[in-house]
């Protein structure tokens, strides 16, 4: 049985004002005859299919217009949800799907048993454990006066508590059957994107959870959520496939893969990288206004889909013809072979604190929502303990936010007693 890894889609993506859309086609359609031409039996997606909990139409129609083209192949796909999936999007056609070998879990039902999958190629047999992001309100019952350690403990221990039941169901029910895990958590000592780094640690207590927590019993982890590809605790069979398309400026020197297993005699007996193609080039231009300019008329057209730019002018002092010239930089550059997804002022005599930090074209896009709630606390001068009370507060209701964006079924109780 040969199995394809991949995760962290996220169709619908954009780079500030741009659309990856064709960049998301291209890697379709790559997948799609990559999926052909190696023979895969089984193709596994491990979350974040789409960017946002409520994808636009262009986004749907990417997604069924692949999984309508993998009919005719006959494979099989499984495909589970993340944190920036909305479970009940992907979960509206899983009845339907699954008579067409497709099984999609979007949220954990409680019941884990509902996410092993068996799946049979000839004489070889496979136990999948889909396992979808898990919310705290899936792991646990908020106390009033439990404290910030103490719910983070809870929801990693929620987490090892939910695979090691699949683990004892498939060891006690389908005894020497190969078991795949699936999973998307942030699992630490995981190297992340500069760009997504704070937001993976600030949201949730999954940072809490280590490779060591997994129970003994997975012949392969198939992990998402992280963008880097990569194995974790030295562990060849865990592993996070990666993002298959830079989506940030921090991620365009990334490796950009899928990942091919193949199983034989009941064990995994290859694990290998599956490069795909590169097809737009992200750069990032930084220095003083001439130095940016000398350096832009040098870029010339090099790849199927037009380069992105990030530029990062820096100059001494601050001067109303630098910018002048600034401004003019994306007039200038209009007709070249390259499109400016963002361009920045810097005047570094200006850099005297977070407050007085001048930069031209800022916008709240910018910044993450911890940028901005801090720099509130810098205003109000809220330091020390009061300052890191207030923080965790703030990503507990930010936490509760996105988690009821993506999963609007939620206790009221839960929230209630959480916030409390």
């Amino acid at each position: 049985m040969k199995i394809l890894h991949t995760a962290d889609w996220h169709l619908g993506k954009r780079l500030y004002k741009h659309e990856l859309r064709d960049d998301h086609v291209r890697f379709l359609d790559w997948l799609a005859e990559t999926v052909e031409s190696r023979e895969i039996d089984v193709l596994i997606i491990s979350g974040d299919v789409f960017d946002t909990t409520n994808p636009n139409d262009g986004s749907m129609q990417l997604y069924y217009q692949f999984l309508t083209r993998m009919l005719p192949l006959q494979r099989k796909i499984i495909i589970t949800g993340g944190n920036h999936d909305s479970p009940s999007k992907l979960n509206a056609p899983r009845e339907l799907l699954r008579h067409l070998n497709i099984h999609v879990i979007g949220c954990t039902t409680g019941d884990c048993l509902d996410e092993v999958i068996r799946l049979k190629t000839g004489s070889t047999d496979l136990l999948v454990a889909a396992v979808p992001y898990l919310r705290d309100s899936d792991l646990r019952q908020s106390i009033s006066g439990q404290t910030y350690e103490d719910r983070i403990e809870a929801v990693r221990m929620g987490i090892r508590n939910h695979y090691e039941r699949i683990v004892d169901h498939c060891q006690t029910e389908f005894r020497d059957v190969p078991v795949l895990a699936m999973g998307h958590l942030y699992v630490n000592g995981a190297t992340v994107s500069p760009e997504s780094e704070r937001e993976i640690h600030a949201v949730g207590g999954q940072a809490a959870f280590s490779s060591e927590h997994f129970p003994p019993g997975f012949d392969y982890v198939a992990l998402g959520h992280i963008h880097v590809p990569q194995q974790i605790g030295g562990v060849e069979t865990v592993r996070y496939s990666g993002a298959p398309l830079p989506l940030s400026f921090a991620e365009r020197d990334n490796r950009h893969q899928v990942l091919e297993l193949t199983l034989e005699n009941g064990q995994i007996k290859t694990i290998e990288s599956v490069p795909v193609p590169h097809f737009r080039s992200l750069l990032q231009v930084a220095g003083t206004l001439d130095a940016v300019r000398e350096r832009l008329e040098k870029l010339e057209e090099t790849d199927a889909l037009t380069t992105l730019v990030e530029i990062l002018v820096e100059e001494e002092h601050e001067s109303l013809t630098v910018r002048q010239h600034f401004e003019q930089l994306q007039r200038d550059y209009a007709e070249a072979p390259f499109l400016m997804a963002k361009s920045r002022l810097i005047f570094r005599n200006k850099l005297k604190g977070l407050d007085s930090l001048y930069v031209a074209d800022t916008q709240l896009q910018d910044l993450t929502y911890l940028d901005v709630f801090g720099r509130r606390l810098d205003v109000s001068q809220v330091e020390g303990d009061e300052r890191t009370a207030l923080l965790e507060a703030y990503k507990e209701l930010y936490r509760l936010v996105t988690e009821q964006a993506a999963h609007p079924v939620l206790l009221h109780e839960n929230q209630t007693n959480t916030l409390s």
